[in-house]
């Protein structure tokens, strides 16, 4: 009876950790888009505020930025290689906190990163941790 009970949490915590990841990577995708498709749209805007903050080379700064945010939101919509769209947007956000000063989407898409890679820190010790400990 307590394997069967076992089985069903483990089934259950499985279920929630997958669709909360589907909620982590929407959240990113809804927070990044815009600004990263501003960076080519209105390029030269955006080249005259890198250059304002005080960003290095920032003609070549915006595409870089642009680039890995376009990426990430490609990976992240597509469910794949997600810790690598997540661990490409985590310097590009510190950066931006940095520079532009924090704002209450860098400082989210942070939380949303952070969240996303403690779940898969969850998810690999939770084996640990639900396992059948009884004496037998």
């Amino acid at each position: 009876m307590s394997s069967v009970r076992l089985e069903n949490d483990q089934s259950t915590q499985r279920r929630i950790l997958k669709w909360s990841r589907i909620a982590l990577r929407l959240a990113l995708v809804a927070l990044i888009a815009k600004p990263a498709l501003s960076k080519f749209v209105t390029y030269g805007t955006s080249v005259s505020f890198f250059d304002a903050i005080g960003m290095p080379i920032p003609s070549l700064t915006v595409i870089v930025a642009g680039l890995v945010e376009g990426v990430a939101i490609v990976l992240l919509l597509v469910g794949t290689r997600e810790r690598i769209a997540i661990l490409s947007l985590i310097p590009v956000m510190v950066v931006a906190v940095l520079y532009a000063g924090p704002s209450w989407k860098n400082i989210a898409v942070l939380v949303c990163c952070g969240a996303f890679l403690a779940e898969d820190i969850w998810m690999l010790a939770a084996p640990l941790w639900t396992a059948d400990r009884s004496v037998e």
